[in-house]
């Protein structure tokens, strides 16, 4: 059993691991039972809001902040050598218990008090702050403005912080988030979407391999024409360029695929970069891409509002010429049993096909003259009429 909660003192304690005092406001979580972690072992586990490294070493426990300092790889999944913790990506090494790094280096992950008692491992957590909104909450939203509903991808180390902010606005009933085991999927779901319905999905991936996994079904985009948003986590920008862990060019991996591709910085103008983007992908109907860098998506943007699409787009409703439709409406009208097949963008709806009886049949009164419209969400009646020029069609129960 793991992250259970107690107001429990140390009191009962057999062993408490001075990694750290123990603030006013901690609440302590059982992580572990007493044996369940042999000497010299490390595993992830999840204390309260936190996910944490916990060790045993030298017969004492420890609990680390998961996220190695370096770039954000995950302790727990390391080992102990040496009596030290490695990372599992660089093998940047830390004391199990204090966090300590060794001598000529300054980063350390932060370390939890830990207590053993006679029913478990104990982990003090402080409650996390409020949440305060950030460049991914911008961008989100200015996602949400511009029409996006459906978001295809995976969630992983360089993307978390936009994770979080989609996972705010899925709780506000804005947006749909739809977890893939494979980016490829993800980017052939939004080009999908797109041809579909006309709007603009997104596809999600983290840095490295996880976004260049996304460029076929983005190139199934770009030769049928579906808008899509692709959107990349990246490396924290300290150590871009320098070959670190999934570190690569992405603007320049995406330069063919994408008619937009940009990097989003610290000091950019976010929303705008975002609308610029979607207003590219809608308008050209094509694909737009979006890098983000660790840190930057969790930057505080409290006072920057969104950008919506109000006065930046024409209708891009399309008329056919006048003369070729009156050609199309003499045709279905010299027809004999003329066949209309109607696409329906509205959620829920496919596919929809209409028979037109002839000019100077029975009348529409009876329900065996009405034009039957099938569509895989059911059969419904319509009636129709026709104009001079042009058909008028309204649907009908």
């Amino acid at each position: 059993m793991t992250g259970a909660q107690s107001d429990e003192t140390g009191a009962e304690s057999r062993h408490a691991a001075a990694t750290a005092p123990v603030p006013e406001n901690a609440v302590w979580y059982k992580v572990a039972d007493p044996d369940e972690l042999d000497e010299g072992r490390v595993r992830t586990a999840v204390a309260g809001p936190r996910t944490i490294a916990l060790t045993r070493c030298g017969g004492r426990f420890g609990a680390l902040d998961n996220h190695c300092p370096h770039q954000g790889g995950p302790l727990g999944e390391g080992s102990i050598e040496g009596g030290l913790l490695r990372c599992p990506w660089h093998g940047y090494d830390y004391d199990p218990i204090t966090g300590r790094p060794p001598a000529g280096f300054s980063d350390a992950p932060e370390a939890f008090p830990v207590e053993v008692r006679a029913d478990g491992v104990y982990v003090a957590i402080r409650p996390l702050p409020a949440h305060v909104r950030d460049v991914s909450d911008v961008m989100v939203e200015t996602m949400v403005a511009w029409g996006v509903t459906h978001v295809f991808g995976m969630v992983g180390h360089s993307n978390l912080g936009f994770a979080d902010a989609m996972r705010r606005a899925e709780g506000r009933g804005e947006l749909t988030y739809i977890g893939i085991r494979h980016e490829g999927a993800a980017a052939f779901a939004a080009s999908a979407y797109g041809k579909l319905t006309g709007r603009p999905a997104a596809c999600f991936g983290i840095a490295g391999p996880g976004s260049t996994n996304l460029l076929t079904g983005l190139y199934d985009a770009k030769v049928d024409r579906a808008p899509v948003l692709a959107i990349s986590g990246q490396v924290p920008s300290k150590v871009l360029g320098r070959g670190a862990f999934q570190d690569l060019d992405l603007p320049r991996a995406f330069a063919d695929v994408a008619d937009f591709s940009r990097t989003i910085l610290p000091d950019s103008d976010h929303a705008e970069l975002t609308a610029l983007a979607l207003k590219t992908a809608l308008v050209g109907r094509g694909v737009a891409h979006l890098v983000l860098p660790d840190e930057v998506q969790v930057q505080p943007a409290a006072d920057r509002p969104p950008a919506a699409p109000k006065g930046r787009v024409a209708d891009l409703a399309v008329t056919p010429p006048s003369d070729v439709l009156s050609r199309a409406v003499e045709a279905i009208d010299e027809a004999k049993r003329p066949v209309i097949v109607v696409w329906d963008t509205e959620p829920g709806s496919t596919w929809t096909a209409w028979w037109h009886w002839p000019r100077n049949s029975a009348p529409r009164s009876s329900p065996r003259s009405r034009p039957r419209v099938r569509s895989r969400t059911g059969t419904r009646w319509a009636a129709g009429s026709w104009g001079a020029a042009e058909p008028r069609w309204r649907h009908g129960s």
